[in-house]
C-alpha cells in the first residue's frame, strides 16, 4: 500500500471517531499502512516477537480510544506515532515496576544483561526526556527515521525551507546526542 499522507490519516482518524462502519473500515485502512511499521518500530526497541502482537493490539485500542481528542490540523501521521511511542513507554513502565531492587537501587540482573538492560532503561529514558524538552524536534526524527520522510518533506510540514530544515535536523541531532552521551558516559 502506498503511503497515507498526513491528510489522509487527519480523515481516517477522524473517522475512528464516528463508529460504526466509518470506524471499521478507518481501523482496516490504519493497520494496513502502518502496522507493519510499527511492529519493525517496536522490535528494533527490544519488544519480543510473540510480545510485539500483542502490543501492537494495545496500540490500535489506544488509536480508537484517544481519536475524540484528535483535532484533525495535517499532522496525522505525528500522532499515530506519538500513541505508539506512549504505549512503548507505557509498557517499559509497567516492566520497570516488576523488575526487583535490593536496597533501594541496585538492580537485580545476571551479569551478561546487565550493561545492555541498563544501558536500554537509560536511553529509552533520555529519549523520553530529549521528546518533552525538543517536542518539534523530535516529531521531525520520529518522521524521518519511522515514517522515512525525506527532508523536503519534513521542511513542507515543518513550514521551512529545505536548508533550514537541514540545518535544524542538525542540531537536533547535535541535541539528543548530549542526552544519550549520558548514557554512554555512566
Amino acid at each position: 500500500m502506498t503511503s497515507l499522507s498526513n491528510t489522509d490519516v487527519d480523515r481516517l482518524i477522524t473517522e475512528l471517531q464516528l463508529g460504526g462502519e466509518c470506524r471499521k473500515l478507518a481501523v482496516t485502512q490504519l493497520y494496513m499502512a502502518f502496522a507493519e511499521k510499527i511492529i519493525r518500530f517496536l522490535k528494533i526497541r527490544g519488544i519480543a516477537d510473540v510480545e510485539a502482537e500483542d502490543v501492537l493490539h494495545d496500540i490500535f485500542i489506544a488509536f480508537i480510544d484517544r481519536a475524540t481528542s484528535f483535532t484533525p490540523i495535517g499532522q496525522g501521521r505525528g500522532w499515530v506515532w506519538t500513541v505508539v511511542r506512549s504505549k512503548l513507554a507505557d509498557r517499559y513502565r509497567s516492566t520497570e515496576k516488576a523488575t526487583s531492587y535490593v536496597d533501594g537501587d541496585d538492580w537485580l540482573f545476571d551479569e551478561e544483561s546487565y550493561d545492555e538492560d541498563r544501558l536500554k532503561a537509560c536511553i529509552e529514558g533520555q529519549m523520553s526526556v530529549f521528546t518533552r524538552d525538543n517536542p518539534e524536534g523530535a516529531q521531525a526524527l520520529s518522521w524521518v527515521m519511522d515514517d522515512e520522510l525525506d527532508l523536503r518533506t519534513v521542511a513542507d510540514l515543518l513550514g521551512r525551507s529545505y536548508g533550514a530544515t537541514r540545518e535544524f535536523m542538525s542540531q537536533i541531532k547535535h541535541k539528543l546526542r548530549t542526552y544519550i552521551d549520558i548514557c554512554l558516559a555512566s
